[in-house]
């Protein structure tokens, strides 16, 4: 991708969302990219508890007793996930997490505080794209279809649900759900299956930075890890360069790495350009997908990048079988592993059935007609089209919340956002 088309990545949505995005807004972050690496000001965002304050712990449910791993993987055999929990009657609130992260992922540990402060109970569980969850609660092993992925979540839920109940003695006064990035769609189809099987009866649902049309947003991600830059020609000079210019600018005599990062080396001569700002996403994501295309892999018994769970003992070091599924990335997941399978069962169909059928299109009637399910989302969101942006503007209305900057996630822990997150949800603001 050149930088002509870097910055149309960016500039676009800008054009076409600000008009219908709140401008009264405090966020001060105008870089998209920037944004979404570097997250919310401290002296902006809003206070919560610290870690060692919240009433929680990690547990662990089997969810599918039958599955069998080799042994250098038994530690993914249960599907751990993270409770914090009031002690009096309260409302639980699902968080699922983006795109391959885990239950500990650090946005998800600042919305557990936020709901916790609030006076929920939280459960948080894992992407369905992370390993740990593949492991322990995929049925298919595979990953990245919309309802199979509800189902998947929702028998978790059911059985995490329960069992922080026995372990923990709570009472549940009623139920809530939310998720971020992919997790943001996953809670949709969650939802949606839940009007059906009337479990769980959310009685709010809000969807943070959701992706519309999913494979359509993972071809913008795998992009931006083959965004060219000037005299770089691999990953690891890529990783050097930026090395290097971290370097010079520490070389100054700022020592302060945390504060000094994304603030003040943006505003030096050594500041990343939009181009290496993109491939850092680019890489993160990257790294997510080689995880996806492993452990889908080795679940399924395909072996293009895992070999026979014979093989895998204790002692086997799984850095080859990792470095091999790298040069896959979530396009290359959906052509070589859930695509085939998909379309085995659905004679006639093409790719493009299967990414509407995992799309927010495809409940469209769902989301625009049901009061008690929300967005919130940025106009600079670069997993976005500006025609996925002004669906969410029209399907949701009023509860659509839209700001017009803070790229993917990065303004999540600003005062007003969290305020709003907080004002649908049916918490307590602090």
């Amino acid at each position: 991708m050149n930088r002509y088309l870097l910055f149309c990545l960016i500039l676009f949505p800008l054009l076409g969302n600000l008009a219908q995005a709140d401008d009264n807004f405090t966020y001060p972050v105008d870089n998209a990219f920037l944004a979404t690496i570097a997250g919310t000001p401290s002296a902006l965002a809003a206070p919560v508890p610290a870690e060692g304050d919240v009433r929680q712990t990690d547990l662990a449910v089997t969810v599918i007793p039958e599955r069998y791993l080799p042994p250098v993987l038994s530690r993914y055999r249960q599907l751990h996930y993270r409770l914090a929990w009031q002690d009096k009657p309260a409302p639980l609130v699902f968080l699922i997490a983006g795109t391959g992260s885990g239950y500990s992922s650090p946005n998800l540990d600042y919305l557990k505080r936020v709901f916790w402060q609030a006076g929920m109970h939280v459960i948080v569980l894992s992407s369905p794209t992370n390993h740990d969850f593949i492991a322990a609660a995929s049925r298919s092993g595979l990953p990245g279809l919309g309802l199979s992925d509800a189902r998947d979540l929702h028998t978790a839920m059911s059985i995490a649900a329960e069992h922080a109940r026995n372990k923990k003695g709570l009472e549940i006064t009623e139920y809530r759900l939310a998720g971020f990035s992919l997790g943001a769609l996953n809670a949709a189809f969650v939802a949606h299956l839940d009007e059906e099987l009337q479990q769980f009866d959310f009685t709010r649902t809000l969807l943070l930075n959701p992706p519309v049309d999913l494979y359509a947003s993972i071809n913008r991600l795998d992009a931006l890890a083959r965004t060219q830059i000037d005299g770089v020609s691999s990953g690891n000079s890529f990783f050097e360069h930026i090395f290097e210019k971290l370097a010079r600018h520490f070389e100054s005599g700022i020592t302060d790495i945390e504060s000094s990062l994304f603030a003040d080396i943006q505003r030096s001569d050594n500041a990343l350009t939009d181009p290496e700002l993109a491939m850092l996403i680019g890489a993160v994501f990257r790294f997510a997908a080689a995880d996806l295309n492993f452990m889908a892999d080795l679940i399924t018994e395909g072996g293009l990048y895992s070999p026979p769970h014979e093989e895998l003992r204790v002692s086997t070091s799984l850095t080859p079988y990792l470095r091999r599924a790298l040069f896959c990335d979530f396009g290359c997941y959906l052509e070589t592993q859930l695509w085939p399978v998909w379309s085995s069962n659905k004679k006639g169909k093409t790719m493009e059935d299967m990414a509407w059928e995992t799309s927010l299109y495809s409940i469209e009637p769902f989301l625009r007609t049901n009061p008690d399910i929300a967005v919130l989302t940025n106009a600079d969101d670069f997993i976005l089209t500006e025609e996925n942006y002004h669906f969410l503007a029209d399907t949701f209305g009023e509860r659509a919340f839209l700001y017009p900057r803070g790229g993917h996630g990065g303004n999540l822990r600003h005062r007003d956002v969290v305020l709003q997150m907080l004002k649908f949800m049916g918490g307590n603001a602090q």
